[in-house]
């Protein structure tokens, strides 16, 4: 018979593509989450990855069942839900547009099995929040911040632009570039700025107020703009130059911003985002 935690762990290793990632999610060893995917597949008699140098690759069946086991666990949790005492424990989290949304989706899902009576709602920015997942260049004045993770910035070049096959990049090479402009991102006017002082002047073709539509307007060749890491991984159509020296060593802090003292289910937030963040290191 199929164990709900060898299936936890099958999910966890096919939405990372790496036993090593799904280990740090589960917090558990490597090894823990290899035996549990041999099991499965020894129970099944089917291959469910294919190993590779870049990670694991899904087998069809692999993708069966992953949808299976998915509607499965999530009636289990939900049938356990039912059944817990309590009252809900409300909280409201601001979060930061511009951030990656697997790396919030993996945080707020370890909030839900942590605590599990948390009722999370999710502000805009004129009504009131108990604490804010935002940069710490964007947290509020007079608050505490405990950052989560860090994200490198680079510049993401449409595939058939002649800066995605140069050689090596510098930031004066936008001059005159068409540039899609993140008018969304705290960082957009330091980077105007600086540009401006070493009179780098990029022709700005758009300017993009989501993630979404930037990548899109790069992905169809509108222009070149400077993002965070997170927003091109495996994006069809961007190349991702992470070698431009004056941004190689630019990062921003992302984490919890709150005002002190950190108590009732504050407190217990910020210890879950804390477990999360200690197992979890996104690049």
């Amino acid at each position: 018979m199929l164990s709900l935690r060898n299936l936890r762990y099958f999910c966890a290793a096919f939405e990372e593509r790496s036993t090593v990632g799904a280990a740090r999610v589960c917090f558990v060893t490597q090894p823990a989450i290899s035996s549990a995917i041999g099991q499965i597949e020894e129970e099944l008699a089917v291959r469910l990855f294919l190993r590779q140098h870049r990670g694991l690759a899904p087998t069809p069946a692999a993708q069966r069942l992953y949808r299976l086991a998915r509607k499965l666990l999530a009636d289990t949790e939900a049938i356990s839900a039912s059944f817990r005492q309590g009252e809900a424990l409300p909280f409201a989290l601001r979060v930061l547009p511009s951030l990656s949304l697997a790396h919030t989706e993996r945080l707020l899902q370890q909030l839900r099995r942590d605590i599990p009576s948390l009722a999370l709602s999710l502000p805009d920015d004129e009504s009131p929040a108990d604490a804010s997942l935002t940069s710490a260049a964007c947290a509020d004045e007079g608050t505490e911040f405990v950052t989560l993770w860090e994200e490198r910035y680079v510049l993401l070049v449409p595939e058939h632009h002649p800066l995605a096959v140069k050689e090596s990049l510098q930031l004066a090479d936008l001059h005159q570039q068409p540039f899609v402009e993140r008018s969304h991102c705290e960082m957009s006017d330091a980077w105007q700025a600086a540009l401006g002082r070493d009179t780098v002047l990029p022709e700005v073709r758009a300017r993009a107020h989501s993630e979404e539509w930037a990548m899109g307007l790069v992905a169809a060749g509108v222009g070149v703009t400077i993002a965070p890491l997170h927003a091109a991984q495996a994006r069809p159509g961007v190349v991702v130059r992470e070698d431009c020296a004056e941004l190689s060593g630019l990062r921003r802090g992302i984490g919890l911003a709150f005002h002190a003292p950190a108590t009732g289910t504050l407190a217990q937030v910020l210890a879950a985002c804390q477990r999360w963040a200690a197992a979890f290191r996104p690049d």
